[in-house]
């Protein structure tokens, strides 16, 4: 579609022209630009929508009232074509507070059907529909307006090809018998984003006590709670590092946390009471409640099975021509070890 044809949406007479343009379509591309660097949650510059005959961007700093476009989006009946979905999910839960009824991640779908993961969306189109897309508006500032006409046109680049890619990713995976897959994947993929309940279990977790992992459960919270308030990146309030340090001598008192060395943070100064209430909240947790660790609980058959079977899955993601990681991750390699030994009778954790 020529961008003479793609209708840019930055007032309310053009929203409501979208509206009733997406309300009786049930396949709908879906893309979304925005800035996350130096906030904790990232800012949404555009959102581009398409449908067999229209691209739509919509402007949400210039017209930022988006609810109605939300809430019909997530309707049920209604499927989102996208790439690499995690963000659009999370601004589309956000904006509706539901979970979107229908996604088709292209990316996910591609990576169990043989194309490749993860493809990006130009390397998508090209594997796919042999379309080259422009890629040279990748780090655009996408808060600065007026947007250039070349802005507008990557911008609908990056939805003009996923309902022709979904035909061909659908006809594919009929093909092989694996729509199942895509769907479940899928589905999957909007779970995972929402949930996200494990976040807390940063890199150097592991070595850490179970007790130690109840402090750093709390003191992460802690982090989450005070980044989301300032809008600034976690890492700003406290470092991965240091919460690791943190959780390994869990500080009873402020003169405590402040004898780690390296924590100077002026901002942890004033929360200090905050931290130290983290941790006292985390030493009252029952023992039966503490969090669990696997690397450190895990009986040795746990790791040698675990290879094994790594193994195993490599040479099925070969047969099958399905990428590893959609296959099984070495976490999910690990669980389906820990349920086998729990079925054999062997405790799986002390």
């Amino acid at each position: 579609m020529p961008l003479d044809q793609t209708l840019y949406v930055d007032s309310a007479p053009k929203f409501e022209t979208l509206l009733r343009k997406l309300s009786s379509e049930t396949v709908i591309g879906l893309d979304t630009e925005f800035i996350s660097e130096g906030r904790y949650e990232p800012e949404l510059c555009l959102v581009q929508l398409s449908t067999a005959e229209d691209i739509f961007i919509v402007d949400p700093i210039v017209f930022p009232g988006l609810r109605p476009m939300w809430e019909l989006l997530t309707a049920p009946g209604r499927e989102l074509v996208t790439v690499a979905a995690r963000q659009e999910v999370k601004f589309l839960a956000k904006g509706a507070d539901v979970a979107p009824a229908c996604v088709l991640d292209l990316q996910v779908a591609a990576g169990l059907l043989g194309y490749g993961y993860p493809l990006s969306h130009t390397n998508l189109c090209l594997r796919i529909l042999n379309a080259r897309v422009n890629g040279g508006e990748s780090f655009t500032d996408w808060r600065k307006r007026p947007l250039r006409p070349v802005q507008l046109e990557y911008a609908a680049d990056d939805v003009r090809y996923l309902l022709p890619m979904r035909q061909k990713i659908l006809e594919r995976a009929a093909k092989l018998d694996r729509t199942s897959w895509v769907r479940g994947e899928c589905d999957h993929l909007v779970k995972t984003v929402l949930r996200e309940d494990e976040r807390w279990r940063i890199s150097g977790s592991a070595r850490l006590s179970r007790r130690q992992l109840a402090v750093l459960r709390e003191v992460w919270r802690w982090r989450d709670r005070q980044a989301s308030t300032l809008n600034v990146p976690t890492s700003r309030v406290l470092g991965d590092s240091m919460l690791i340090e943190i959780a390994r001598r869990s500080p009873a008192t402020a003169e405590d946390l402040f004898s780690i060395r390296g924590l100077d943070s002026r901002m942890l100064r004033k929360a200090e009471q905050d931290v130290v209430n983290a941790v006292a909240l985390a030493r009252s947790i029952a023992e039966s409640d503490l969090p669990g660790n696997e690397r450190r609980d895990d009986p040795p058959q746990v790791a040698v099975l675990a290879k094994l079977l790594s193994v195993a899955v490599a040479n099925l993601a070969a047969e099958t021509n399905v990428d590893t990681a959609l296959l099984a991750t070495t976490s999910d390699i690990q669980e389906i070890v820990r349920w086998f030994l729990d079925q054999e009778g062997t405790p799986a954790r002390k």
